[in-house]
Parts: C-alpha cells; sequence; structure tokens
C-alpha cells in the first residue's frame, strides 16, 4: 500500500432518501452479512442501481448514531420523490443533506491488500481532525458512509461535517 494514495476531500451529499436495511447488532460490513442473506439484499440493491440516488449510489453503506450507539446500514440513495417498492426488511428514511469529508484510497486489490488499505483509510478517517480544515463534525444531524468498491473506485469513509462558525 501506497500512503501518499490516501486521500481527504470535501463532497457536498444533498438532502436524499435512503432506502437499505439497518442492523443494530452490526459494527461493521463484515458484521452485518451475519444477520442478513447477501443473495437477497444484493441483489434487491443491484436491482435498484439504475435509479439510485447519483451521489449516494446502490451499495453504499454507512453508520448512524441511534440513541449513542452505531447503527450499521446497507443499501441505496434514492431521489426525494422515490414511491417504488420497499422489500421486507428494508426501511426508507429521509437524510439531511451535508459537507462529508471523504476519506478514500483508489482502486486495489481487494484479496491482497484489503486489511491494510481498509485499515488506512479507516485510521485516517476515524483519528481527523476537521478544525484543520475549518470543519466540525455533524454526525449529531447525519450518517457516516462507506463506499466499498474495490475494482471500479477503492474504498472511501465518508463523515458529514460544518464549517465552524466563528
Amino acid at each position: 500500500m501506497e500512503k501518499s494514495k490516501l486521500a481527504v476531500s470535501v463532497e457536498h451529499i444533498p438532502a436524499h432518501k435512503y432506502l437499505g436495511v439497518w442492523e443494530e447488532k452490526a459494527d461493521n460490513y463484515g458484521d452485518f452479512w451475519k444477520y442478513h442473506n447477501c443473495d437477497e439484499v444484493c441483489g434487491f440493491v443491484t436491482s435498484m442501481d439504475k435509479i439510485a440516488h447519483p451521489i449516494v449510489t446502490a451499495h453504499t453503506a454507512g453508520w448512524k448514531q441511534v440513541d449513542g450507539k452505531n447503527v450499521y446500514f446497507y443499501g441505496t440513495g434514492v431521489e426525494n420523490d422515490y414511491d417504488g417498492p420497499i422489500p421486507e426488511g428494508f426501511e426508507i428514511r429521509e437524510f439531511h443533506e451535508s459537507d462529508y469529508l471523504v476519506f478514500s484510497y483508489p482502486v486495489f486489490d481487494f484479496m491482497t491488500e484489503k486489511a491494510d488499505i481498509m485499515g488506512a483509510v479507516e485510521a485516517l478517517a476515524w483519528n481527523f481532525d476537521p478544525t484543520s480544515m475549518g470543519y466540525e463534525w455533524n454526525e449529531h444531524n447525519c450518517q457516516d458512509y462507506q463506499r466499498h468498491y474495490p475494482e471500479k473506485l477503492g474504498y472511501q469513509v465518508l463523515r458529514p461535517v460544518k464549517k465552524v462558525t466563528k
């Protein structure tokens, strides 16, 4: 892994709906699949690809603070006017707009590099001080996202922020 490929950028994500499965017992992607059928969940999410939100795409996962605990979710963003099917076990929720700090590493070989790269991105994301860029965390209002597509996107953790007001 080349540490120089780790990056931090800012991205704005508008308000949208999110159609997904929330799992209070899961802390991460691997844990999530202990409680859910990967073929069923991923099959539905993949079927939504053509109408998925352009920024919060199909197979975007993440964490939302609920009663002081991070709850892991998996699914897809959809436009605010979405009125299509909601399969059993899925919920649709409205998410606020926010700026996000995006912690990323580009395309990599999942089989040989996943532990090093995911660990490095997550260490950077969870230990970063946003005040160095003029922001503060906005996680009490918004969720964290995880984008995991090693072959085309790489790996990203997105944390919501807002400008520090003086």
